[in-house]
């Protein structure tokens, strides 16, 4: 699909509330945007395909390069074609490589790796197979390697020459973290917001995927009128706080009757402390119902039928207050008293809180969103939670939002334990409070009621005790402290507003230089305040006009990009520095996020690229917890645990499986590297380590001896090599399963494509899938389904190679808890049978492996340099946000010697990628079309075109 360079959207959006109602406007913008236009030799963004005005790659030929076609006209091609087109040609391709069609000036990406594949094979005599009877003689292999060698060193002198860092758009995750500093509000800007498809190599950040439609500018100026609108203040009174109790003792649970209870008016502060006063002073009196763990397994608890209002819960509570102003921007704090039993196996009962729309019963998560349970009833605990008014489902507009506001808080025992009963169910089923039989259904459910929490008691599962609640309403401002946009408005309309424009252009300066990272120059501040004067002379007030301009700041080419070029002409007063704007990047790829003041400092004075100095700010901002945004983004995608989610999990298999245990599971592996990584402990631990890192969930699903609490905390195990490293990590291997058995060769997949960054080729699009549960292959154990795929001449060379290292996990199911046998269901029948496990493999090496230990052992003793060269690999794609290439193979080498010589310390291999030429490179040579080229083709900049009704 062809689509022009650039096009207009237009937007019809700005609403009567921004505007005096006697001059209601609709502003047309039209907006240039980013599209259909890739720049492949410098990495700019793109995502649909070339257009007949799209910039192209020119491949200067040199004499060198001419040499090399020619030698592979003469002397290479003839010797493929006699002994590999059989199986590499028209008819045929194996692995799916057709050599007749690899173009041997390797100007692509994808040629150089088919080629690099090629090199491979012959190098290890893997290519042609043993039993062909065409084989190439030793000198002819040899002559093969050589030009293709002699080709690669060709490739990465002109990618060095023409090396540039990546101008790409901000992901989703670094556009909520940039808007959340710019205003300083910890708010979900971008839930509403489509992330971008993540690259063949499994990130986020990729350039070519990272650009600008139409649909997704709609979004971004959405997103910046309401963020304008809530986080920029205007001179004008802010509300004061409001401030609420709830004493849980006061606190009725009646199923089937309308219980309750109702908080009609809100505290003073003075009277919040004088009641927080006497509450300290007198005894604690906790709720007469405690709160129960939920059992293992999956709840819809969203559903009707388990949401009933006569089932009697045992893990919840509900309470109401009445709000008579919730501010649009703002943000809840609610201080939960708590105290807990906990239970025979020492686990503690985990605080779930929730709060939104009575009507509706849509509940909000607030940060954080659990909170362990430890303290004994002498003295209850305190468990804060936070969540902006922005999140909380309340069921009315912004036009209603001083009118009264009831909502509902749920607080529960988010806790699991096998034993535990989730509710009891009258008899019949009970709409109406009023209906005749209402009491008795009520004492046979409170009888069934004290049964059941007697046999919980029994089973030794622990309670929460409730005491109380607090609830403070802060509205957005009130905070003197805290980074606010305020906009002197007072000063504004004076002397009939003769200094508005004075204190639009030093609020918009202000503005656009914390926006754009940078220092802007006289051009661009020209360029908004004119956008500015025309909303004014079209009617606006100045409040509307100045809010519009800053929104458009927000949806700019600096804003929404990273190393967005910069015209020449905008040079003179903005620093070399920032004209790379490795502040910038520097700051994107260690946190998620922009640079802060000293960064930005450091940029604007030329200082930031001294490697003393830069060592310092990266040791710095790995320190900062803005860093555990990058060890976190940078492990989800490197083990590719957004797979995890499209795995279905069997119940028939797994009754006891959940959502809850997914996540803890996602969460050890991501804990996993970033305590491994803050730590700057050795990179091999990632594979053998003798600390695990789980929760009192975790431990019984492993066979662990029990923790409690339901946060992650380090554990030491006994034999690291049956559960220490990812490869022994519930996350890891229920993804490579199928939710009902495992799956060696999803397994061995993930090992060479992530650990050892040497993946397999795609399967034939001839060859089926295995079918483990058909009937013919129903008698056998999966090792012999396995091998009988193998069987196939289509399926063998690839399945040798990766199997082997899946079936070596085997004693692991699929959903990573440890087993002696296998459980079968026959489809037919429904019939239980148990298959015992068998282990042992033979690798490709020729290595015999028994097990998951030896799997570990080998990979640390025998095969740590393609682990910490993979490793190396991924986070330099991940910092670069493109694959490594050619050009950067000899950088890719020091980079590795350097962490090898730290002694694999992760905080030594990102000095070294940010010290690289790779990711400071911004070529003289092309810089001028570069930032040609964008301005003309791709900013979108909004301009009025004004249309009054």
């Amino acid at each position: 699909m062809r689509f022009p360079s650039a096009y207009r959207l237009h937007v019809l959006s700005r609403s009567s509330k921004m505007k005096p109602p006697s001059a209601v406007t609709v502003l047309a913008v039209s907006v240039f945007v980013l599209v259909a236009v890739w720049f492949p030799s410098a990495g700019m963004p793109g995502s649909v395909s070339y257009g007949d005005d799209a910039l192209v790659q020119v491949v200067v030929t040199s004499p060198r390069n001419e040499a090399s076609l020619a030698s592979f006209s003469e002397t290479i091609a003839p010797i493929m074609k006699r002994n590999c087109s059989q199986c590499h040609g028209e008819g045929k391709q194996e692995a799916g490589l057709r050599f007749d069609e690899l173009d041997p000036a390797m100007s692509s990406d994808h040629d150089v790796s088919a080629w690099s594949s090629v090199r491979d094979a012959l190098n290890s005599h893997q290519m042609p197979p043993p039993d062909e009877t065409r084989q190439p003689s030793e000198q002819e292999r040899q002559q093969i390697v050589a030009w293709i060698d002699a080709s690669f060193e060709g490739v990465a002198r002109r990618r060095r020459a023409n090396r540039s860092s990546s101008m790409r758009r901000l992901t989703v995750a670094e556009y909520e973290h940039t808007l959340q500093e710019l205003f300083g509000a910890k708010v979900a800007f971008a839930k509403n917001l489509p992330a971008a498809p993540l690259s063949e190599h499994g990130y986020s950040r990729d350039a070519d995927l990272l650009g600008v439609s139409a649909l997704e500018l709609e979004y971004f100026l959405a997103i910046a009128r309401q963020s304008v609108d809530d986080y920029v203040i205007f001179a004008g009174h802010i509300p004061d706080s409001e401030h609420y109790l709830i004493e849980f003792e006061d606190v009725e649970y009646r199923p089937g009757v309308a219980g309750g209870y109702s908080v009609d008016e809100p505290l003073t502060e003075q009277e919040l402390l004088e009641k927080r006063r006497a509450r300290d002073a007198g005894p604690v009196i906790y709720s007469d119902r405690t709160l129960f763990p939920l059992p293992d397994g999956p709840l819809d608890l969203s559903s009707e039928e388990l949401n009933r209002s006569d089932r009697q819960k045992f893990h919840q509570q509900f309470a109401r207050f009445k709000s008579h102003q919730l501010h649009k921007a703002g943000e809840l704090v609610a201080r939960v008293y708590v105290a807990a039993k906990l239970g025979d196996d020492g686990s503690a009962p985990r605080l779930r809180f929730r709060i939104g729309d009575t009507l509706g019963m849509e509940f909000a998560e607030p940060i954080p969103s659990e909170c362990d349970v430890t303290a004994s009833t002498e003295k209850p605990q305190v468990c804060t939670f936070r969540i902006p008014f922005r999140h909380v489902p309340t069921g009315t507009t912004d036009e209603e939002e001083d009118e009264e506001t009831t909502l509902t808080l749920s607080v529960s025992n988010a806790s699991r334990n096998p034993d535990a009963i989730y509710d009891v169910v009258p008899e019949g089923y009970n709409v109406a409070p009023g209906k005749s039989g209402l009491m008795s259904r009520y004492r046979k459910t409170l009888a069934d009621s004290i049964v059941s929490k007697a046999a919980m008691r029994t089973a030794g599962v622990n309670e929460l005790y409730l005491d109380a609640i607090e609830i403070d309403l802060v509205p957005f401002g009130l905070d003197m402290h805290a980074r606010l946009w305020r906009i002197d408005a007072q000063r504004a309309n004076l002397n009939a507003g003769a200094d508005a424009r004075t204190v639009a252009e030093e609020s918009l300066q202000a503005f656009m230089q914390r926006a754009y990272r940078r220092s802007i120059s006289s051009a661009e501040l020209d360029s908004m305040m004119s956008l500015y004067d025309q909303f004014r002379s079209e009617g606006d007030s100045f409040e509307d006009a100045l809010k519009e301009t800053f929104s458009t700041v927000l949806i700019s080419d600096p804003f929404l990009y990273v190393a967005a070029p910069i015209p020449l002409d905008h040079h003179q007063s903005i620093s070399e520095e920032e004209r790379r704007q490795l502040a910038s990047r520097l700051s994107y790829f260690l946190w998620s996020g922009p640079p802060d003041d000293r960064l930005l400092e450091l940029a604007s004075q030329n200082r930031l690229s001294d490697p003393g100095t830069l060592a310092t700010e990266v040791s710095r901002m790995l320190g900062d917890r803005r860093a555990r945004r990058f060890s976190e983004r940078f492990a989800r995608e490197w083990l590719r645990l957004d797979k995890y989610g499209l795995v279905a999990i069997n119940p028939e298999f797994y009754p006891n499986y959940d959502e809850d245990l997914g996540e803890d599971m996602v969460s050890e592996a991501i804990t996993t590297f970033q305590e491994i990584f803050h730590g700057a402990r050795d990179a091999r631990e990632l594979i053998a380590s003798e600390t695990v890192y789980v929760n009192q969930r975790l431990v019984r699903h492993y066979g662990l001896p029990p923790v409690t609490g339901g946060q992650l905390q380090a554990v030491d195990v006994p034999d690291y090599r049956t559960r220490g490293g990812l490869l022994h990590q519930g996350a890891i291997l229920t993804m490579t399963a199928d939710g009902a058995e495992s799956n060696p060769i999803y397994r061995g997949v993930w090992i060479l494509e992530r650990l050892l960054n040497d993946p397999p080729p795609p399967p034939p699009p001839s060859v089926p899938a295995l079918d483990a549960s058909s009937a013919d292959l129903a008698p056998l154990t999966l090792k012999q389904k396995i091998e009988f795929h193998r069987q196939q001449s289509a399926c063998a060379t690839c399945h040798a190679k990766i199997d082997p290292w899946g079936l070596a996990l085997e004693n692991f199911d699929a959903i990573g808890a440890w087993r002696e046998a296998a459980l079968v269901i026959n489809p037919d029948t429904a019939a239980r049978s148990f298959s015992p496990i068998d282990s042992s493999t033979v690798l490709p090496s020729g290595e015999k492996i028994e097990g998951s230990s030896d799997l570990v052992s080998y990979l640390v003793g025998q095969r740590q340099e393609e682990f910490t060269r993979a490793l190396t690999w991924h986070m330099m794609t991940y910092a670069l946000a493109r694959a490594p290439n050619l050009g950067d193979e000899s950088e890719l080498e020091s980079i590795h010697r350097y962490f090898r010589t730290s002694g694999y310390k992760l905080p030594s291999l990102v000095l070294a990628i940010v010290q690289s030429e790779s990711f400071q490179a911004v070529p003289e040579s092309t810089a001028m079309d570069q930032a040609d080229s964008f301005q003309k083709k791709n900013a979108p900049t909004a301009t009025l075109i004004g249309e009054r009704q």
